[in-house]
């Protein structure tokens, strides 16, 4: 996009008038991962990644590189909870490789490292030998995306997976991994104060702050969550099926 600033005008209206229609499948894009998310039919998660990928090779701008960023994120977590791990770490590599030109972009520095953090996290769950190496930079890598925004709700998400997730022993601490999951969901509202957004990693971060408050043994305030939760999406097969009949 930088590159466009110095062409001829034509170039400049042409790349103009191509922003709408990625605007509009950036829109598409958002519900069909919100309904492969909440279905758990994630067949056009994979196909969506792939539009993603040919979008950003004609349009490689810092927004369309986040938006691919974000869905290979989020597949990786589907691929490992699979035990899809061969796909997951390609997956991961290439994802690492969008997070570290957006570290480079002041405007999205905070968000790249909290997904930088998150990548590393992965990368700890398919070979937990690394944990002592790759954990205390993930977490660093967080500390640094508050240091850079205090209210950026991806790094407080990425903090609650690491207190929800990490063992005791190194600082994984449930109950404080719901106040941080409870603080993302305020700022995510804030930002959406006329509706609550059907966003896929919105509705995961409330199914993450139940979860961790069963891990925490407060089974009440779970239930309580999971209810929040269909009361906005009733379709949410995770939640509905196996995560509230299992409080």
């Amino acid at each position: 996009m930088a590159k466009g600033l110095f062409l001829v005008a034509i170039f400049s209206i042409l790349l103009l008038n191509q922003q709408p229609l990625v605007a509009s499948s950036t829109d598409d894009f958002d519900h069909r991962l919100y309904v492969a998310f909440i279905s758990g039919n994630m067949a056009d998660w994979g196909k969506v990644l792939s539009e993603l990928e040919a979008i950003v090779s004609k349009n490689p701008s810092a927004s369309n590189r986040f938006r691919l960023l974000h869905a290979q994120y989020g597949y990786i977590g589907y691929l490992l909870g699979v035990n899809q791990t061969s796909i997951a770490k390609q997956l991961i590599d290439k994802a690492e490789k969008q997070a570290n030109i957006l570290a480079s972009i002041p405007t999205y520095q905070s968000t790249a490292k909290a997904m930088q953090a998150a990548l590393l996290a992965y990368r700890i769950s398919i070979s937990p030998y690394k944990a002592p190496f790759l954990g205390p930079k993930s977490a660093s890598l967080i500390d640094e995306a508050l240091a850079l925004n205090p209210t950026n709700y991806f790094a407080l998400i990425e903090k609650g997976n690491a207190r929800h997730y990490a063992p005791s022993i190194v600082g994984g601490n449930p109950t404080e991994a719901v106040e941080l999951y409870r603080k993302a969901i305020e700022l995510i509202e804030k930002e959406n104060p006329e509706s609550k957004p059907q966003k896929w990693w919105y509705i995961n971060t409330y199914t993450q702050m139940g979860l961790a408050a069963q891990k925490a043994g407060n089974k009440d305030l779970a239930k309580k969550i999971y209810l929040t939760i269909l009361g906005m999406e009733p379709n949410y097969k995770w939640v509905r099926e196996e995560l509230l009949p299992k409080v």
